[in-house]
């Protein structure tokens, strides 16, 4: 039925079964059959001889008219399935990330693509998204963005969670520490500028509050020194996952609790390419079946 509409929306647009043909890169006898079986098929004649042409009857012009929003639909649907035959690209990466979860995720879309080069870049999120502001990456997947981005399209993957990673990985009961002093991201960060706003926002509802006693422009750093007993540590728990710190001593916000945002960002055009499709839909059943939490 599909092939048979195509040949119908060929004969519409060209006019002749010898062009649609072309156009369909099969024989002129081949779209006759096609229209000819959809006219048995369906009961009523689709097309009427113009002079030299041939023409759509009312009838063939209304079956395009109800069937092209779906026809469209199953051309992306497949288009969206297929993996790209090659191609390149080129994206930053927020250094939390990509030494924590990220290089998995990367791994995976190679695996998957194995015909598609990416080129990874490491910086701290506002530097990704200034070489992509610049167009020499193509895109970022950066945490902590805000709105206020409007040149760029940010599809949001998934919130992060935060954790408290106890000096020396001893217990501590928040409440009884209020306000609890922590090392963590340094202030011009993009993840502290969106984590400063939820702590202001939640810490009545919570009970206690969180005191910036020192700040570091590592998270790993962060996780590490807290570990070994010389301050409290606020950071991603994916970065704790990748240093193999056990669950058990991170220290977990209550409800509504504590994270960060995690997106993919870029230009609309750049969304559209079909490398950038596949890339961002394998990251995402990725992420879906290996939740960061």
């Amino acid at each position: 039925m599909i092939a048979n509409l195509e040949a119908l929306t060929a004969l519409e647009a060209e006019g002749t079964m010898t062009r649609a043909a072309v156009r369909l890169r099969i024989t002129q006898s081949a779209v006759s059959k096609r229209i000819a079986t959809l006219e048995a098929e369906l009961g009523q004649k689709f097309i009427e001889p113009a002079g030299r042409r041939v023409r759509l009857t009312a009838a063939g012009l209304r079956l395009l008219e109800k069937t092209r929003p779906f026809m469209a639909s199953i051309k992306e649907a497949l288009l969206d399935d297929s993996p790209p035959e090659g191609g390149r690209i080129v994206i930053g990466v927020s250094e939390s990330i990509l030494s924590s979860w990220g290089a998995e995720a990367i791994a995976q879309i190679k695996s998957e693509i194995p015909r598609l080069e990416i080129h990874l870049n490491a910086h701290r999120s506002p530097v990704v998204l200034d070489h992509v502001r610049s167009g020499e990456y193509m895109l970022a997947l950066c945490a902590g963005i805000s709105d206020d981005i409007p040149e760029f399209k940010a599809e949001p993957l998934f919130e992060e969670p935060m954790v408290i990673v106890p000096a020396g990985l001893q217990p501590i009961d928040l409440i009884a520490q209020s306000p609890l002093s922590v090392l963590t991201i340094e202030p011009h960060s993009a993840t502290w500028h969106h984590l400063d706003k939820r702590l202001r926002a939640f810490s009545k509802m919570w009970g206690f509050s969180i005191h910036v006693e020192q700040t570091l422009q590592s998270f790993t750093c962060i996780a590490q020194i807290a570990r070994c007993g010389l301050a409290h540590g606020l950071v991603p728990i994916g970065v704790t996952q990748s240093l193999g710190i056990p669950s058990s001593c991170l220290v977990r916000f209550p409800d509504p609790g504590l994270s960060r945002p995690i997106s993919l960002v870029g230009r609309n055009t750049t969304f559209a390419n079909p490398q950038v499709k596949a890339f961002h839909r394998v990251l995402s059943r990725y992420l879906s079946t290996h939740p960061v939490s």
